[in-house]
C-alpha cells in the first residue's frame, strides 16, 4: 500500500464516525424537526426575500454541483469496492448528514458577504464562516479558512472536474462513438460561455437543466426496476445482509467486509451529496433567503433528492439488472451502461449519454463558481479568477482523455480532509445552529 492509499484508508476510517456522530448531535439539537414537521418545512422552503437569486435557484445550483458522476459511477464504484452493503451505508450517511447539511447551509447564509459583481448580491461559503465564526483566535480561524479555500479549488479540479468530464467522455465514446476529446471541447466551450455570467447565469442554466435531466434519468431507473421487479426482493435483501455480513471464512474477513462497506458507502455518499464537505454552502450563500434556517431546509432537500432518491434508484437498477456481480471499480460507467441497455434496449444508451453529459455540464458550472468564491477569499482579484478559469477549461479538455483511478484516490483524500475539517468546525460553532422558529423550542 502506497502513501496516498494509506492516507485514503485512514481518512476512510476517521471520516464516517466523525460525520455520523456530528450528524446525530445536530439532529438531536434540532429536535428532528425535519422529520416531525415536514409540511411546515416544505412551506418554509418556498419563501424568499428580495429580488436577487431565489432560494430555489441557489438550491438548483447546489444540486447541479452534487448530481453527476457520483450518482452513476460513484454508486457503481461504491458497490464494487464495498459490496451491495455500501448502498445501506449511503442511506445511513444521507439520513444522518441531513442535519449537518442544514447546519453548514444556515451558517453560510449567516456569514455571507455582500457582493459587488454584476448579478451577485451575496457570496460566501465554508471558508467565510470558518474564518469569521470559529471561536478561536482570528489568525488561526482565518488560516484554517484559507486552507479550506485551497481545498475547494483543488476539489473543483478533481471531484468537480476531471471525474465529471471523464465520465461524460467515456459515456459518449462508448455509446455514441464520439471521440472523447470532442466531448471535452464541447464541454469546455459551453462552460466558458456560461461561467462569464457569474452566479445568476449559472443558477439560471441549472434551474432548467437539473429538473429535466433528473426526470429522464429517474424514468430510466424506474423502468429498469419495474421490468426486473422479480429480482428486487433479493437485491434489497443483499443490501441489508451484505452491510452486516459475517459469512466470510473468518471473523477477520467478515469484519473487513463491514468496514469496507461502511467506508465506501459513506465516502462515496459524501461525494454524491456533498453533505458535510463544505462545498455546496457556497451556492446557498448567494440566495435571497427568507432566513438562514429556511435555506438550511433546502439543504436538507438537496441531500434527500441526491442520495435517497437518485443514488438509490441507480443502485437498485444496476443490481436488479444483474450488473452488480460484474461491477469493476475502474470501469463503473461501462457497468452502468450495460445494466441499462441490457434491460431497456438500444435507446437507453444515447439517453444515458445525454443524461450524463447534462449532469456533467451543470456540475462543471457549479464547481467553477465554488472555486471562484474560494479564490476571492484567498485575495485573488480579476486576474487570478481569469487565470483559474483558463486552467479550469484546460482541465476540462485534459479530463476527457485521462484515466480516472488515480483521480478517484485524490478525490477520496480531498473530500475526506474537507469533510473532517468542516464537520469539526461546525461542531465548534454548534450554538449558532438553531431550528426554524415555530417548529420546536429554540433553546441555547
Amino acid at each position: 500500500m502506497g502513501v496516498f492509499e494509506a492516507i485514503s484508508a485512514a481518512l476512510g476510517a476517521v471520516m464516517p464516525p466523525t460525520l455520523i456522530l456530528a450528524s446525530i448531535y445536530f439532529a438531536v439539537r434540532l429536535r428532528f424537526f425535519y422529520m416531525l414537521h415536514p409540511i411546515k418545512m416544505l412551506s418554509l422552503m418556498a419563501k424568499r426575500r428580495g429580488d436577487g437569486i431565489s432560494p430555489f435557484r441557489a438550491a438548483s445550483m447546489a444540486l447541479a454541483g452534487t448530481l453527476g458522476v457520483g450518482n452513476i459511477t460513484g454508486v457503481c464504484a461504491a458497490i464494487a469496492s464495498g459490496g451491495a452493503g455500501a448502498v445501506f451505508w449511503m442511506w445511513v450517511s444521507a439520513a444522518a448528514a441531513m442535519s449537518v447539511k442544514y447546519a453548514e447551509t444556515a451558517l453560510a447564509v449567516i456569514y455571507r458577504q455582500r457582493g459587488d459583481a454584476p448579478g451577485e448580491r451575496w457570496y460566501g461559503g465554508a471558508p467565510y464562516y470558518i474564518a469569521d465564526g470559529l471561536p478561536v483566535g482570528r489568525r488561526a480561524a482565518h488560516g484554517l479558512g484559507a486552507f479550506f479555500a485551497v481545498l475547494c479549488v483543488f476539489n473543483s479540479f478533481t471531484v468537480g472536474g476531471v471525474l465529471q468530464v471523464n465520465a461524460a467522455a467515456d459515456s459518449a465514446s462508448e455509446l455514441l462513438s464520439v471521440p472523447p476529446l470532442a466531448v471535452g471541447i464541447v464541454l469546455a466551450v459551453l462552460t466558458a460561455v456560461a461561467v462569464t455570467g457569474g452566479a445568476r447565469r449559472i443558477s439560471g442554466v441549472t434551474v432548467y437543466l437539473i429538473p429535466a435531466v433528473s426526470a429522464l434519468y429517474i424514468f430510466m431507473c424506474a423502468a429498469v426496476i419495474v421490468i426486473c421487479r422479480d429480482s428486487l426482493p433479493e437485491v434489497i435483501g443483499r443490501i441489508f445482509t451484505d452491510a452486516f455480513s459475517f459469512r466470510a471464512a473468518s471473523g477477520g474477513v467478515g469484519g473487513y467486509m463491514i468496514a469496507s462497506a461502511i467506508r465506501y458507502g459513506v465516502v462515496r455518499g459524501v461525494i454524491t451529496n456533498e453533505a458535510g464537505a463544505g462545498t455546496s454552502p457556497t451556492a446557498h450563500a448567494c440566495a435571497e433567503a427568507y432566513s438562514p434556517e429556511a435555506q438550511g431546509c433546502l439543504g436538507i432537500f438537496e441531500v434527500f433528492a441526491d442520495t435517497i432518491v437518485i443514488c438509490t434508484l441507480t443502485a437498485l437498477a444496476v443490481l436488479s439488472a444483474g450488473g452488480g456481480a460484474l461491477i469493476s471499480a475502474g470501469d463503473a460507467m461501462s457497468t452502468a451502461t450495460a445494466s441499462f441497455s441490457s434491460v431497456l434496449g438500444g435507446w437507453a444508451e444515447p439517453a444515458l449519454a445525454v443524461s450524463v453529459f447534462v449532469f456533467v455540464l451543470a456540475t462543471l458550472l457549479s464547481q467553477h463558481y465554488y472555486a471562484r468564491v474560494a479564490l476571492r477569499f484567498l485575495g485573488g482579484g480579476r486576474a487570478a479568477e481569469a487565470s483559474f478559469t483558463a486552467a479550469y477549461i484546460i482541465m476540462v479538455l485534459f479530463g476527457s482523455v485521462m484515466a480516472p483511478p488515480a483521480v478517484w484516490l485524490a478525490s477520496d483524500i480531498t473530500v475526506g480532509v474537507m469533510t473532517t475539517v468542516n464537520v469539526l468546525c461546525l461542531f465548534m460553532m454548534r450554538r449558532q445552529v438553531l431550528p426554524p422558529r415555530g417548529m420546536t423550542f429554540r433553546g441555547k
